[in-house]
């Protein structure tokens, strides 16, 4: 997968788990998953470019995100 991709689905990840955590409807907390995706594809591109600061932002969401899950009502 080219380094592009990996930043834009990672984006794309991220914006969906806003809306569908925004929406407040019955399968909200299944944005938290699609955080974790994003956060996933993030952290790799953050690894490859060398963006340390972003890496420990993302790896910070992830721990969120990680805690989202734990506390969600599935």
């Amino acid at each position: 997968m080219s380094i592009k991709a990996i930043e834009w689905t990672g984006s794309i990840f991220a914006l969906l788990g806003s809306f569908v955590l925004a929406s407040h409807c019955s399968w909200a907390d299944y944005g938290f998953i699609a955080y974790l995706i994003s956060n996933l594809f993030l952290i790799a591109f953050c690894i490859k470019k060398k963006l340390f600061g972003i890496l420990t932002m993302q790896l910070g969401f992830s721990a969120s995100s990680i805690l989202g899950i734990v506390n969600s009502q599935f």
